[in-house]
C-alpha cells in the first residue's frame, strides 16, 4: 500500500475507533498535549526574517484563538518546563469534543502533521485553508531555507508533503 493508501487507512482507523468513548478520550487527552508544546507558542527573537514571518503567520493565529474561545496562551522563549493554563486546555478539550468522528479524524490528522494544536484547530474550525495552515507550519523553515539555502530532495518534498497531507484534512472535512 502506498503512502497516500496508508494515510487514507489511518483517518478512517480512527473514525472508526472515535465510536467508542474511552478511545476518543484518550484521543482528545493526547492532542492535548500538542498544545503545551505548540510550535506556535516558541517565539524567537532573531533573525529578523524570522520574526517577522511569526508575526505574519502565528500571531494572527494566536489571537484568534485567545479571542474565540475566551482564552490565555502562553508565549514561551525557552523549550523547558512549559505549559499552558489548565483553564486554557480545559476550554480547548470542551471545543475538540464537540467534533463528530470524521471532524475528529481530519483534527488528529492536523494536528500531527503540523505538530500545532492551534494550526489545526484553525484548519478545522474554517479560519484558515491549507495553504495558510501549510505555511503557518513552516514558518521556520522558510526561514532557515532563506538564510542558508534549500536542501534538494528534503526542502521541496516537505513543501509538497504537508500540502498533501492538510489537503486530506480538507477533503474531509469537505465532504462531511
Amino acid at each position: 500500500m502506498g503512502k497516500s493508501g496508508k494515510a487514507h487507512k489511518a483517518t478512517c482507523t480512527t473514525h472508526d475507533g472515535l465510536q467508542d468513548e474511552g478511545a476518543r478520550f484518550d484521543l482528545v487527552a493526547g492532542l492535548i498535549k500538542y498544545f503545551d508544546t505548540d510550535t506556535l507558542c516558541f517565539h524567537e527573537a532573531h533573525p529578523p526574517a524570522l520574526v517577522q514571518l511569526q508575526e505574519e503567520h502565528w500571531v494572527p493565529l494566536i489571537k484568534w484563538a485567545e479571542s474565540t474561545y475566551d482564552i490565555k496562551i502562553n508565549i514561551f522563549d525557552s523549550l523547558l518546563g512549559n505549559s499552558q493554563p489548565k483553564e486554557s486546555k480545559n476550554v480547548l478539550m470542551k471545543e475538540i469534543n464537540k467534533l463528530n468522528q470524521w471532524e475528529m479524524a481530519a483534527f488528529e490528522r492536523a494536528v500531527l502533521t503540523t505538530k500545532s494544536f492551534i494550526i489545526a484547530l484553525g484548519l478545522v474550525k474554517g479560519r484558515i485553508d491549507v495553504e495558510q495552515a501549510s505555511q503557518a507550519a513552516h514558518v521556520e523553515v522558510v526561514s532557515q531555507t532563506q538564510r542558508w539555502g534549500e536542501v534538494e530532495d528534503t526542502h521541496d518534498v516537505d513543501y509538497h508533503d504537508i500540502r498533501r497531507q492538510l489537503g486530506s484534512v480538507a477533503c474531509v472535512l469537505a465532504t462531511n
